[in-house]
């Protein structure tokens, strides 16, 4: 079943979840919509399609050269059932920072292998400031950098100076922009949120959406589980290294408290960020020593999130 086909990465996994991408978001539009996309709609679903698309391959990448699962693509399976649950349909821009988020956590991982560290830091620093121009909260994931740059073995003071360049730089560039706005009218550059956001006082919100509740309740269980049944499990071979490992489930914590604490965008906490963490988790736990018919269980579970998303308003 399940198991089977996605307990390995052949290209026909990967066809196939192309394929499926922008059948399940035309299905949704169907569903939501019920009228057909207009021209300018209908270009920004494909567009939104080749990204998400995109971002699989991204996502499968970062699993792959990091060695955090073995040959398989159950985290894409449930990374591919999450992204399609909650995107906001012909938001492009969403879907470009969600590859963006994609490019922070490459940097992020990839610092574990200790070779051109510089260049990793300043990258994801940079990256991550970039997010937070638009949506300042991101700016929390350079918490989850400095905690990367914490756990490394040849940790040195300039590491941590390495993020502060990177902010000149980005603004360096968004002076410049302004230096020339009489001649290109930039100064809506000024409006962007980073520069307009207001302090609001921190209440826990729980999201309306049943598909995010289930997304965030299936994040919670997958912390907890792997918390437990993780570091018992690396005498069965576990690919994931412990360094990584500890790195997921902080960030992962911080990433809840973040969704739980924001007014809005709790889809794109859990876009962004909740998800591909939880499905390097969640392929983690398949891997595991268990029955088949549970495996099969946890196999369809992700199915959820969509189901809900298309039949639970």
């Amino acid at each position: 079943m399940l198991t089977s086909f996605f307990g390995n990465s052949k290209t026909t996994n990967y066809i196939l979840l192309a394929l499926a991408l922008p059948l399940v978001l035309a299905l949704r539009w169907w569903v939501e919509i019920t009228a057909m996309p207009s021209l300018i709609q209908g270009l920004k679903l494909v567009a939104q399609s080749t990204l998400l698309i995109l971002a699989l391959l991204l996502l499968d990448f970062v699993i792959r050269k990091n060695k955090l699962t073995q040959t398989n693509t159950f985290g894409l399976w449930w990374y591919f059932c999450g992204m399609v649950a909650g995107v906001t349909l012909g938001n492009v821009i969403e879907s470009i920072i969600l590859v963006i988020a994609l490019l922070v956590l490459r940097r992020i991982m990839s610092m574990a292998k200790e070779q051109n560290l510089e260049k990793k830091i300043f990258d994801a620093a940079l990256w991550i400031l970039v997010i937070s121009l638009f949506n300042p909260w991101f700016l929390w994931m350079m918490l989850a950098l400095y905690m990367g740059i914490f756990q490394l073995n040849q940790s040195s003071w300039r590491y941590y100076l390495i993020p502060l360049f990177s902010g000149l730089c980005l603004g360096l560039v968004l002076a410049g922009s302004l230096a020339l706005s009489a001649n290109f009218n930039a100064l809506w550059i000024l409006d962007w949120p980073l520069f307009t956001m207001v302090f609001e006082p921190l209440n826990w919100i729980w999201p309306q959406a049943v598909w995010l509740q289930l997304g965030l309740l299936a994040a919670t269980l997958l912390l907890l589980t792997t918390l437990i049944r993780l570091p018992l499990a690396y005498k069965e071979g576990t690919t994931i290294s412990q360094g990584h490992f500890q790195w997921v489930w902080r960030v992962l914590i911080m990433v809840l408290v973040i969704a739980g604490l924001l007014t809005q965008q709790k889809p794109q906490v859990f876009l962004w960020l909740a998800l591909p963490l939880t499905a390097i988790l969640y392929a983690n736990i398949l891997e595991l020593r268990q029955p088949n018919l549970l495996r099969e269980i946890l196999a369809f579970l992700p199915l959820t999130l969509p189901m809900a998303q298309l039949l639970l308003k």
